[in-house]
């Protein structure tokens, strides 16, 4: 059709040019600039709409293992352990959070019972002292409704506001 072999000489004397003052703020005539197609692009896009990532569970472990990330990758430094204050319950109630025989329609389905048995107690903390090159581990467990903290060969008993003021690596929390 017309305008089809238009501009096949035109490549090699822009070519030629590749090396002059200007040439990469040059455009070839009738092609949209980068700026250009981004803004046609951004007009073709409908309009953001608010989104919800939903993850639910199917079953639950008689026992559930809670890994925190103590550590970061720090932009060429290598990494470094991360000593932030993580808050952690006594207790979890995962029922919101469990699936029921369909998946939710709408937020407010979200709430709706699914999963019964659903409810967790803390049972054992396990956390890192010291730096990434070095430390120790130590270990709050609870038997009964007692805590103990264990370190090599030493027990000594605990209470829960030193087990909830642990910089937490794994808690161990138990069906009930």
């Amino acid at each position: 059709g017309e305008g089809e072999g238009e501009g096949e000489g035109e490549g090699a004397e822009g070519d030629a040019e590749a090396g002059s003052p200007g040439a990469e703020e040059e455009e070839e005539e009738g092609v949209p600039s980068a700026a250009d197609r981004r803004a046609c692009d951004a007009e073709a896009r409908p309009p953001r709409q608010p989104a919800v990532k939903l993850v639910q569970l199917e079953r639950l472990p008689p026992v559930l293992t809670l890994h925190l990330k103590r550590f970061s990758a720090g932009g060429g430094r290598g990494a470094a352990k991360v000593s932030a204050k993580v808050p952690f319950p006594l207790e979890l109630q995962l029922g919101p959070y469990c699936s029921a025989q369909a998946p939710p329609e709408s937020l407010s389905d979200l709430g709706s019972p699914g999963g019964g048995g659903a409810r967790y107690e803390l049972s054992g903390v396990v956390e890192h002292q010291g730096s990434l090159s070095g430390g120790h581990y130590t270990a709050f467990v609870r038997a009964g409704s007692s805590w103990y903290h264990m370190s090599d060969s030493h027990v000594s008993e605990a209470d829960e506001e030193a087990v909830l003021g642990a910089q937490a690596s794994l808690l161990f929390y138990v069906q009930v």
